[in-house]
């Protein structure tokens, strides 16, 4: 892990990944928004957008073994992206083999009129972040990307799904994968822009 911050873009969004790790009580995604405060690790990153956007949100290793990506302070910006403090959360599985495993869904504005996590393919995400995903997923660390079922083969659900696997401290991976797909779907208001997803 580097001791000096690292600063990378995607797209329009800037990503700023702290150097070091600090300690950091909050509720781990696996245990529910009504489930008990544990002490966890956190790497902390600052995301900034053309459009105004500050908030940080940390990558967190808890003490019952999982690992998630919460949004912790929304400091400016539309008050659109503060739908990130609700639905947000992006959570990583262990993969068996010392790797942990991303599902990637992005968040996409519905018939509800505010954005929900909904299931994508490699090519929308492509036309979102306008880039090839994928390749840049891995310049940033991942180790593997591809289906989630092939990633987590005992998945049931989203086996078709992109999904990232990523080493233990892989945080940038992991960041830019959150830009992606919580971040610039809201900016680009993802769903009511005549970008099509297909349906969970």
């Amino acid at each position: 892990m580097s001791d000096e911050d690292l600063d990378f873009n995607v797209g329009l969004v800037a990503v700023t990944l702290r150097a070091g790790v600090e300690t950091y009580e909050g509720v781990p995604t696996s245990a529910g928004r009504a489930g008990v405060t544990a002490e966890g690790q956190l790497r902390l990153a600052e995301f900034s957008s053309s459009d105004g956007l500050m908030m940080t949100a940390g990558l967190i290793d808890w003490p019952d073994g999982t690992t998630d990506v919460q949004p912790l302070d929304f400091l400016a910006g539309p008050d659109a992206y503060r739908r990130l403090e609700r639905a947000g959360r992006m959570s990583l599985t262990e993969s068996g083999r010392g790797s942990r495993v991303a599902l990637l869904r992005a968040l996409k504005y519905g018939e509800r009129g505010w954005p929900t996590l909904a299931t994508v393919t490699w090519e929308e995400l492509d036309r979102l972040a306008a880039t090839d995903v994928a390749g840049l997923l891995v310049s940033h660390g991942a180790m593997r990307v591809g289906r989630y079922g092939d990633l987590r083969p005992e998945a049931k659900r989203f086996v078709e799904s992109p999904a990232i696997e990523v080493a233990p401290a892989a945080a940038e991976a992991v960041f830019a994968a959150f830009a992606i797909t919580r971040v610039i779907p809201i900016m680009k208001d993802f769903g009511r822009s005549g970008v099509e997803v297909l349906h969970a």
